[in-house]
């Protein structure tokens, strides 16, 4: 008879009652101020971090305001745990001021566990809603509309990628990062988050092991290093009158070759089984505006090596997913479904490989 896995630990209390106090109290040494939060609203989106809204009255100067904001949990049961929230911050932190690039305003974060039982980031709400490229949201809007968040979209990448994040305290967190490895500590950690670096792990499929030696063999030196947003593409802005209000989702930022970006974005899985971007923009009109903003030499065959780790790192998560259901700490009744993208997903990275530039 098969044994059933013990439960897994207590979930996250995220009942206001609970975390309303606590988050009360850091907010309150952090603004050395009286704070009340009030109007909490889990937001369903994504499967890595918990996302809430509240209302914050703070006190201040004998008058009160209220500020509108975001509450990032890193669930230690997530997809992508165990999370820090200190490089999302660093790094949002940085772009504050970046022209065409609109990342929410950042408060505070702590990596403390012990505050609200995970690592946290606070930033500003943002108005506006995601559109999504797999329900056809491009073709319901307007053309105009259409025209103007494409602009948007291929500006703020390449605002992001034009930074010189080496005269920011990023210059410290990412000190190690260099042309000729940025590559293979990308395919490094997405292999070790599929259990292939562990020799006691043996249920990774070989088409695992193969894109695993083909990505070493080929990895190429990157022009430049830039910060790299590492899930950049529709779905992960917000958008308001067609104008991309913010972007959003960094918690796989890291220093490495821009081009990781643009294939990351331009991904099939992306374009609602359109040839456009995110199902959005169109392709040549993408990489005119950008390689013309961004000063960014466009690499038809690093682009491609980037599809190819795109899926890698696709199927990494997707397997991380169902070994968290199939060990029992996994919370998200979604991740069950994951395993069957898992099939499809190698099929794309060998099918990349096989049509890789000689």
């Amino acid at each position: 008879m098969t044994e059933i896995a013990s439960p897994s630990p207590r979930a996250l209390d995220l009942a206001p009652e609970c975390l309303g106090p606590r988050l009360e109290a850091f907010l309150q040494g952090h603004w050395k101020a009286p704070v009340r939060l009030s109007n909490w609203k889990r937001f369903p989106a994504g499967f890595s971090w918990v996302t809430l809204g509240c209302s914050a009255a703070v006190q201040q100067a004998g008058a009160q305001r209220t500020v509108e904001l975001i509450l990032r949990i890193g669930d230690p049961k997530g997809l992508l745990a165990p999370y820090q929230a200190r490089p999302e911050f660093m790094v949002l932190q940085a772009l504050q001021a970046v022209p065409g690039l609109p990342v929410p305003v950042v408060h505070a974060y702590s990596d403390d566990a012990s505050i609200i039982g995970a690592p946290f980031l606070i930033t500003g709400r943002v108005q506006g809603d995601t559109p999504m490229p797999w329900k056809g949201d491009a073709q319901g809007r307007r053309a105009s509309d259409n025209e103007a968040l494409s602009q948007d979209f291929t500006d703020a990448m390449a605002a992001l990628h034009r930074v010189d994040w080496r005269g920011t305290p990023l210059g410290q967190l990412w000190a190690a990062a260099r042309p000729d490895t940025v590559a293979r500590d990308q395919l490094r950690h997405w292999a070790r988050h599929a259990g292939m670096l562990d020799a006691a792990t043996t249920a990774v499929p070989p088409q695992m092991h193969y894109a695993m030696r083909w990505l070493d063999r080929e990895a190429p030196v990157a022009d430049q290093v830039t910060i790299v947003h590492g899930d950049f593409r529709v779905g992960n802005f917000l958008q308001q009158d067609g104008r991309i209000t913010a972007i959003l989702d960094w918690e796989l930022v890291h220093a490495g070759d821009p081009l990781e970006d643009i294939a990351w974005a331009g991904l099939r899985v992306f374009a609602a089984g359109t040839p456009r971007i995110g199902g959005l923009i169109e392709r040549e009109t993408f990489n005119r505006r950008y390689a013309e903003m961004a000063g960014v030499r466009l690499r038809p065959d690093v682009i491609h090596y980037y599809e190819v780790l795109g899926l890698f790192k696709s199927a990494s998560m997707l397997m991380g997913a169902t070994q968290r259901v199939a060990c029992g700490s996994a919370r998200d009744v979604r991740m069950a479904s994951m395993g069957f993208q898992l099939a499809s997903t190698l099929l794309e990275m060998n099918r990349l490989i096989t049509q890789a530039p000689r």
